[in-house]
């Protein structure tokens, strides 16, 4: 299901005591959104919107509220023969208010809906096993694979880059300051029927070298060396089933006396997890966490769709033919332009090209970092980089459907489809409450003017009837379902229909 980041940005007079992910009510047009990103020196929230339908307008007021839930949902990943069970709302403080000033749509959205458009950039990321996804915040996988590193080579990451781009030049296409490969490699369009239902896709990639083929073949792929693995620090988080010999002396890991710089030149990084053949070589002992890994199925293929001109730096890029002191030649100047910052890869210093000539002679406002050297890549910083413009599909790997010597296929279906989900889990009524009245969702005390749950109301000392009128006793307290039912007894805020929706529960 495609996901966006966020649909507006909006320009306040104060962004101060707002917060990321909460929400943001507007108090004229009662546009409700979830605040993706808070930027307190420019004063801009950006928005993501509930209904597309609502907007927010200039001049408006907003607040933002942090709400307490209380309570176990089971609304996520379920079959549909678990009845849904939701959370319940235990509190509302409202944490900031301010001021609209301006409103402008997504970086995303003006860039999509733009006359002339930078190139498209699609960028796949590939989880294996797909159990142990989605990563946590330190980017470690999850779920029956918490506590471990990633298999190594994993997560794999590729760029796809649609447009009208210079052929002989070169790319280097990062994002969120992540690095993806260019690669050949196709993806058939992500369609959604009318039923809601996202189309199976093909994922065709180049197997050259048969570096997808050493993959799809590998049955050991998830595993851990029990009897020689250590504990290192990946990603700023201690994990297990790590190979001490990627393990850099520290105070707190191992000692540094086992540090093999060829094993780390083997797995391309330090702290790296064993693999079977590396576990044979040393005489450990090999605990498969899949009986069979060939063919990758299972693992999950993130897809974000985002721009050129959003990445942390420009894709196109020349390397140095010949640099002295704050003069650069490059074999090609076609992508660099006067005024753009530039840095070398692996470097830390930025520098401004304040001339250009003879088509390859780019003078700088400053030297670059002193290890720079003849081919070294010479990126061009990317002012506009926005890490937040994109949106994203996240699919299952179904099948292997082909492989040879030049491609290898898959057969991707979208991550609800895979686990067989119904969703919505509720049905979206407009007129009728579908919580049982008094219940966990209801929070309904009863009668009597007693409090109401994560409110400062309390409710009617009245019984009411099923036909909103006063009851005879409190045994004709019923509910009539309706939003005037909650109403008569203050409890609108726990209303379980969808009056903003047109449709209404069907009538025998």
């Amino acid at each position: 299901m495609t996901a966006r980041n966020y649909d507006v940005i909006l320009t306040v007079d104060n962004a101060t005591g707002f917060q990321s992910t909460n929400a943001l009510v507007g108090n004229t047009t009662a546009t409700v959104g979830y605040i993706a990103n808070v930027n307190t020196s420019t004063n801009q929230l950006k928005v993501k919107l509930n209904n597309v339908l609502q907007e927010f307008s200039s001049t408006e007021v907003v607040h933002s509220n942090t709400i307490s839930i209380t309570g176990t949902a089971n609304g996520e990943l379920n079959s549909s023969s678990i009845p849904f069970q939701s959370n319940t709302m235990s509190g509302n403080v409202t944490t900031a208010i301010a001021t609209v000033s301006a409103i402008a749509p997504s970086a995303f959205i003006a860039e999509k809906n733009a006359f002339t458009q930078n190139p498209v950039v699609r960028l796949y990321t590939v989880y294996y096993p797909g159990e142990w996804y989605p990563p946590n915040a330190q980017g470690n996988p999850t779920g029956q694979g918490a506590g471990r590193a990633w298999p190594n080579d994993f997560p794999l990451r590729f760029a796809e880059i649609r447009g009208d781009l210079v052929s002989d030049l070169q790319y280097n296409v990062v994002f969120d300051a992540k690095t993806y490969l260019p690669f050949p490699l196709n993806s058939t369009a992500i369609d959604q029927s009318s039923d809601g239902k996202i189309n199976e896709l093909t994922l065709t990639m180049f197997n050259f070298d048969n570096i997808v083929s050493r993959l799809v073949e590998d049955p050991f792929l998830a595993g851990n060396n029990t009897s020689n693995s250590v504990q290192a620090i990946v990603n700023g988080e201690l994990v297990h089933g790590i190979d001490p010999r990627t393990v850099p002396g520290t105070t707190t890991n191992e000692d540094g006396l086992n540090y093999d710089e060829a094993i780390v030149g083997t797995y391309g990084r330090n702290n790296a997890s064993f693999t079977y053949e590396q576990t044979l070589a040393v005489g450990g002992t090999w605990q498969e966490q899949k009986m069979d890994t060939r063919d990758l199925l299972g693992g999950v293929v993130e897809i974000k769709t985002t721009f050129a001109n959003f990445l942390d730096y420009w894709p196109e890029y020349s390397t140095v033919q010949y640099i002295s002191a704050n003069v650069v030649e490059v074999y090609n100047s076609m992508p660099y332009r006067v005024g753009d910052n530039v840095i070398a890869k692996g470097g830390q210093t930025e520098a401004t090209i304040q001339s250009i000539e003879e088509n390859r002679f780019l003078f700088l406002s400053n030297e670059l970092d002193a290890n720079v050297t003849i081919d070294t890549p010479i990126y061009i910083v990317n002012a506009q980089a926005d890490t937040e413009s994109y949106i994203e599909d996240k699919f299952k790997i179904d099948q292997l459907e082909s492989l040879n010597d030049s491609v290898a296929s898959f057969g991707l279906v979208s991550w609800l489809q895979y686990f067989r989900i119904v969703t919505p889990k509720r049905k979206y009524y407009k007129n009728t409450c579908q919580w049982t009245y008094k219940g966990a969702e209801c929070q309904y005390p009863g009668p009597g003017g007693l409090a109401i749950p994560g409110t400062s109301l309390t409710s009617n000392v009245n019984p009411i009837a099923a036909n909103n009128q006063v009851a005879a006793d409190a045994a004709g307290d019923v509910c009539g379902k309706s939003l005037q039912a909650c109403t008569l007894r203050n409890n609108q805020q726990h209303f379980g229909g969808f009056p903003a929706t047109g449709r209404t529960i069907p009538r025998e």
